[in-house]
């Protein structure tokens, strides 16, 4: 078959690539001037900054295999053991979270009453219409309010950088659902999950990754594998017209005008563009909608200390910031120990995120700006004294979809324009989720059913 799909991103480039792979003619638009989407990794004065995200989990052998098929495997860098602390801020203080169940007991994160409230979530009884419930209301409901303030309040900064009380439970964490109604508790679904996994052969201990070079070294091996003549980068399409042979584009590249007709058509690219995309009419005014899906802004601010700047040992993942505690800042990531050769000798380097849903004026500040509003936070927080001696700010504008309530209706849109458009497929993070390893997945599995169906 031949195929287009437009938009370069993980999931465009997985889709791209599984296609190629089984031998069908695939040609990759993307808009930017280089592939990848969030995928990027900027290399500056001995350090490895990303500008998305910073890592990828691994939870099973496809993907192992994945990274092996594209030359990646003596590339892959797996979290430092030194790494597994994760912190919240508690009373203006830094507090790590338990990472087993003794820790539980003993973790100054939570209140006697809190500890105690958690074992409760076995004895709540079944959700009813989960598809009315926020993830704020759905935790509050089975952990209790502490609980949610001080763990899920700043996990979902960290994923999302959204609003608890809009985004559905539904959507944004559709596993733990399942396990909550096959189970009728998230932590009997859990203990259940852990030993399934032990038995099933391809599942592997879950580890954190990323590789030598920065997350860009993926996408960038997908590109090379398929040949970078399939991938045209800085492209603009003119023109997306249905006819009885398939899918016809026009589009220009360098100046020439293109055109070429396609059995199938992917569309990868982020909602809010899909409505701008030159479809025929009634078809773009249908997908008009999705513009409605919320992409708050994000600043992912870089910066590097001297490690004798620091008074705090960094010996884990990083930090999140629930929102009761009152600050600008939603996370920071400890790069510099997370994985090897991300700062120079005796350097530290610290990602942080601020802006997101609950705060959209501050990720769209000026450098300096951001780093007035963070420096006192992270002096106050971290023990940090004199200011950094690196400085790298990525504004996104339109960051990470949020799957908010009612989040079901532009799926619903998207799968009629499918059932009534043959040939046609939409796939991206804001319809299975936003991790990098979702989208690799989504991809693949994108490209299965386009081969299933032909």
């Amino acid at each position: 078959m031949k195929i287009a799909v437009i938009g370069a991103g993980v999931t465009g480039l997985s889709c791209a690539h599984r296609l190629h792979k089984k031998g069908h003619e695939v040609l990759v638009l993307e808009r930017s001037p280089q592939s990848g989407g969030v995928l990027r990794t900027c290399h500056r004065d001995g350090y490895i900054v990303e500008h998305g995200p910073n890592s990828l989990m691994i939870d099973a052998k496809d993907l192992v295999e994945f990274f092996d098929e594209l030359g990646l495997s003596e590339q892959v860098v797996e979290g430092n053991p030194d790494s597994r602390n994760r912190y919240i801020l508690r009373d203006s203080q830094l507090v790590a979270l338990p990472l087993s169940p003794p820790g539980l007991i003993t973790t100054r994160a939570f209140s006697l009453l809190g500890k105690l409230r958690i074992l409760k979530e076995f004895f709540i009884p079944q959700t009813k219409q989960p598809e009315n419930l926020s993830v704020a209301s759905f935790f509050q409901q089975r952990f209790g309010l502490e609980v949610f303030k001080y763990a899920a309040d700043p996990f979902i900064s960290g994923i999302y950088a959204g609003d608890p009380e809009k985004l559905s439970f539904q959507y944004a964490f559709p596993r733990l659902l399942k396990l909550e109604q096959e189970h009728g508790s998230i932590l009997r679904g859990l203990i259940k999950l852990k030993k399934t996994k032990r038995k099933d052969p391809d599942n592997l201990p879950r580890k954190l990754i990323n590789f030598k070079q920065g997350m860009a070294s993926l996408t960038d091996a997908m590109v090379q594998k398929m040949r970078t003549e399939n991938v045209r980068t800085n492209i603009k399409l003119h023109s997306i017209a249905r006819s009885e042979k398939g899918w016809g584009l026009s589009w220009s590249e360098k100046d020439n005008q293109k055109t070429d007709t396609f059995e199938r058509l992917v569309v990868t690219t982020p909602a809010h563009c899909l409505s701008s995309l030159p479809f025929p009419e009634p078809l773009r005014s249908t997908l008009n909608p999705l513009e409605e899906i919320p992409h708050p802004p994000i600043a992912c601010v870089a910066l590097g200390y001297r490690r004798t700047q620091i008074k705090h040992p960094l010996d884990g993942f990083g930090m999140l910031i629930p929102a009761n505690e009152g600050k600008n800042l939603l996370g920071t990531i400890f790069a510099s120990t997370l994985f090897p050769g991300r700062a120079p000798d005796g350097h530290v380097l610290l990602h942080c995120f601020i802006g997101g849903a609950r705060n959209t004026a501050i990720g769209k500040l000026e450098p300096q700006d951001l780093l007035e509003l963070l420096g006192p936070e992270l002096e106050r927080i971290l023990g940090i004294h004199g200011p950094p001696v690196f400085l790298d700010v990525k504004k996104w504008d339109r960051s990470i979809p949020q799957c908010n309530l009612g989040h079901g209706r532009f799926l619903e849109i998207l799968e009629k324009v499918e059932r009534s458009n043959d040939g046609l497929v939409f796939a991206g993070s804001y319809r299975t989720g936003v991790a990098v390893g979702q989208c690799i997945r989504e991809g693949w599995n994108t490209a299965d059913k386009i081969v299933l169906k032909s």
